[in-house]
């Protein structure tokens, strides 16, 4: 468990949850033992219900890792399509293998490479735009979605806490240093800027939503009164 929220409430929030079938607890297993991140039980159930509430047709996602979130999204959506990035071949294969265990395979459409260098070619627009790749891109991931977006758009990013480490700076190894301020420069930056609206939801390690703003938006004129 993340370190972000007290366990208790954590499980708390994860007992709330529908009873995840078999390919989604295969996988989880599956991640646990080879130490690789996927979203938690709680983003996951966020993932399906933002996709059915916008009725996203066509959704871009930045991290494939083995699929996970992708099930999560694919399964909320009635017709449409998932635009899936993976650095890694090996686990894009085998995210490709619990596509079609899952039956979602028709809805997903894999590109194995580097995201930074795919992002500044694709020439789509779509609905909803999730980041679960480097931490210490998404700001350039932002600038590059902001004409892939469609008008309201969002953009859903997850791990932006990490492990609380933002929040308290107090994190174990010093080479960690350089993207945990990174990644607070980053959020602290919304307090101003014009491009996309921000909204952090505490759930598994931070996630944010961001809503693509037009030209034309009104200031919302909100003060925090945290300092």
């Amino acid at each position: 468990m993340k370190d972000l929220l007290e366990e208790n409430l954590q499980c708390f929030i994860k007992a709330l949850l529908p009873q995840p079938d078999k390919v989604l607890q295969d996988m989880r297993i599956y991640a646990e033992k080879h130490h690789i991140s996927i979203v938690e039980p709680e983003v996951g159930n966020l993932l399906n219900l933002l996709v059915g509430l916008t009725k996203a047709e066509n959704i871009l996602e930045i991290g494939t890792a083995i699929g996970h979130s992708t099930i999560y999204m694919a399964r909320a959506m009635s017709k449409g399509r998932i635009t899936t990035i993976e650095l890694m071949p090996e686990r894009a294969d085998l995210a490709a293998q619990y596509f079609k265990q899952a039956h979602v395979d028709a809805k997903i459409h894999q590109i194995i490479g580097d995201a930074r260098e795919i992002f500044p070619h694709l020439e789509e627009t779509y609905d909803l735009i999730f980041l679960d790749a480097a931490k210490g891109q998404y700001e350039n991931f932002l600038v590059y979605s902001y004409d892939l977006l469609k008008p309201n758009g969002l953009i859903v990013a997850d791990n932006i806490l990490l492990n609380g480490w933002v929040v308290d700076l107090n994190y174990p190894k010093h080479r960690q240093k350089t993207f945990v301020y990174r990644m607070r420069d980053f959020l602290e930056s919304f307090k101003v800027r014009k491009d996309y609206q921000c909204s952090i939801i505490p759930l598994g390690d931070g996630v944010a939503l961001f809503r693509k703003k037009e030209r034309n938006d009104e200031e919302t004129g909100i003060v925090s009164a945290c300092r």
